[in-house]
């Protein structure tokens, strides 16, 4: 392969592609050798989430993940210890513009303890009142608070300290802000966490849900600097008609253009319901484990966002018809009806007929984490030409709990329905939802490749897979982290793939992930990360083929 000028200049053999740069001016290129490593496009994250991430990265840790696996001990005396080392240390407080000091922690998940305990207003009383206490879900949809807490944010204690959608969204303004350069070092460190795991493109799959436009500037203006090594695409959250005008009036999505762009505008982001582990994604039937597990103030079949659901339809509707790819986060299976319907309103049954930019294929609408996929739900996607992305780690890390307590056996294997999906003509693809789990294209891949429930206790055979039929094969895998997620995402054109005229965006690994041999796909090496023809991450360095020469 050739590279020029930040792109791919030409494929094929060694013979054929000296002779194509030669022939293309570049007379004396410098040659690496890859010296038995695996070169592959560079890894697509098609939905994560840069700001939230960077915010709480500087929290306490009381999550369930060490590295990419879990942690295999994991309950709540953990949390409990985490946050009695925060009281006694100030150095592990965060002090407010009113100098009050909180303890924040970040990834606390009951449905990954060992026994599932959920804190409320009882459990944070051994912690005593001293200094406000907030704990946020690992998925993001669910808070936790002491008394304190739900006081400075100015929430009744008739929640029980269990903070859920908007009330997590109202707490967010009381929480001490970090400084300016103390967020920017975070942003760069998750940017470059990213680039470590073979990412050479996220895409933001809600910006601006907390602060507006100002995260929109504050992302763009990071992305042109030395703190950025990836690629960064966004869409725009826009659950509340006010956002969707603002958007639809100060941007234009990019869907086809050929720059090098370090940022873009791609697609509206809107939320339907909660989360399935969280106990507050929208379902048909209840939670099996309902009453024993609950949410207070949450039915026993979770959360719709939009209330009543019919009001979703019309709004959806409105991001359609300004001529926006919509994206739309559906985990439970009576949320996806919901979103279904509001599709094929929306497409087949538009307020005025669709301009041509906004029909058919043109416009790539997503279902984000469409978790629980019934044969008729696959269908109908097909038939509206929309795609998932699945949150693979419901499986890998999930995939137990799912099965044995939240869903039970039958419904859990609705979960993430990668083949079936494919078989159907759809393209898929493979995300992370960083915060909620850990970055990796190579584990993603693992994940959907062998289906393995990780928190299953160890059989003869090793750990139980769950719904074995839906498995990827390797190839498939590895499109669903590149070529298809940079589709969905508008950037197939530019991203995605090794051919001539593409950025020159691209991983270096240790070994093959397309290998059978190779079973334990995230502890692959990479060696190199490159973005637009020069290396934003090296591990190892390549040898040299020839003598060195300036770059092209």
């Amino acid at each position: 392969m050739g590279i020029a000028k930040g792109r791919i200049a030409a494929t094929g053999s060694c013979e054929e592609v000296r002779q194509a740069m030669a022939a293309a001016g570049h007379k004396k290129p410098e040659e690496m050798s890859l010296e038995g490593a695996t070169l592959l496009p560079g890894f697509v994250d098609p939905h994560m989430h840069i700001l939230p991430s960077a915010l709480f990265s500087s929290w306490q840790y009381v999550g369930a993940f060490s590295g990419q696996t879990l942690t295999p001990d994991y309950g709540i005396a953990g949390v409990e210890n985490t946050v009695r080392a925060a009281l006694a240390d100030p150095k592990k407080q965060q002090k407010a513009k009113d100098s009050t000091a909180w303890v924040l922690g970040f990834g606390l998940d009951p449905s990954l303890m060992r026994v599932w305990t959920e804190p409320d207003l009882d459990w944070f009383a051994q912690f005593g009142d001293t200094l406000p206490i907030f704990l946020m879900n690992a998925s993001g949809h669910i808070g936790y608070a002491n008394a304190p807490a739900l006081a400075k944010a100015g929430i009744s204690p008739e929640c029980k300290g269990v903070l859920v959608e908007e009330q997590v969204l109202q707490m967010m303004p009381a929480l001490p802000s970090p400084s300016p350069a103390a967020l920017l070092s975070s942003i760069s460190q998750v940017l470059h966490g990213a680039a470590k795991m073979g990412n050479t493109t996220l895409f933001d799959a809600g910006l601006g849900s907390g602060k507006g436009l100002f995260e929109v500037l504050l992302l763009d203006l990071v992305a042109q600097t030395a703190l950025n090594p990836v690629r960064i695409a966004a869409a725009l959250f826009s659950n509340e008609t006010r956002q969707m005008d603002e958007w639809t009036r100060l941007f234009r999505p990019d869907l086809d253009g050929m720059e090098d762009k370090r940022f873009s505008i791609k697609a509206l982001k809107l939320v339907s319901d909660g989360s399935n582990q969280g106990l507050t994604g929208f379902q048909t039937e209840a939670y099996k484990c309902y009453p024993e597990h609950q949410v207070p103030n949450v039915p026993a079949t979770g959360l719709f966002n939009f209330r009543p659901p019919s009001a979703f339809a019309p709004h959806l509707r409105q991001a359609v018809e300004h001529g926006w790819p919509a994206m739309v986060h559906a985990n439970g299976d009576r949320a996806i009806d919901e979103v279904l319907q509001a599709y094929e309103h929306a497409l087949n049954h538009p307020s005025a007929p669709l301009r041509p930019d906004c029909a058919g294929t043109r416009l790539r609408h997503r279902i984000e984490h469409a978790s629980l996929l019934t044969d008729e739900h696959i269908s109908q996607m097909a038939q509206l030409q929309l795609s998932p992305s699945f949150l693979i780690g419901h499986v890998g890390y999930w995939g137990r709990a799912f099965q044995q307590t939240i869903l039970g056996e039958a419904r859990a294997k609705l979960l993430d329905r990668c083949l079936s999906a494919k078989r159907a003509g759809l393209r898929i693809s493979l995300h992370s939802d960083h915060f909620v789990t850990p970055l990796g294209g190579l584990r993603m891949m693992e994940q959907a490749i062998f289906r393995v429930m990780e928190a299953a206790p160890e059989q003869a055979g090793g750990k139980p897979a769950l719904n074995p039929a839906e498995r990827l094969d390797r190839l498939s895998a590895l499109r669903a982290v590149t070529l298809d997620a940079a589709w969905q995402c508008h950037m197939d054109h530019i991203v995605g793939s090794l051919e001539p005229g593409k950025l020159a965006d691209l991983v270096v690994l240790e070994q093959d992930p397309l290998d059978p041999a190779v079973s334990n796909l995230r502890d692959i090496a990479v060696l190199q990360t490159w973005r637009s023809g020069a290396p934003v991450y090296l591990h190892a360095k390549l040898g040299c083929a020839t003598e060195s020469a300036p770059p092209a």
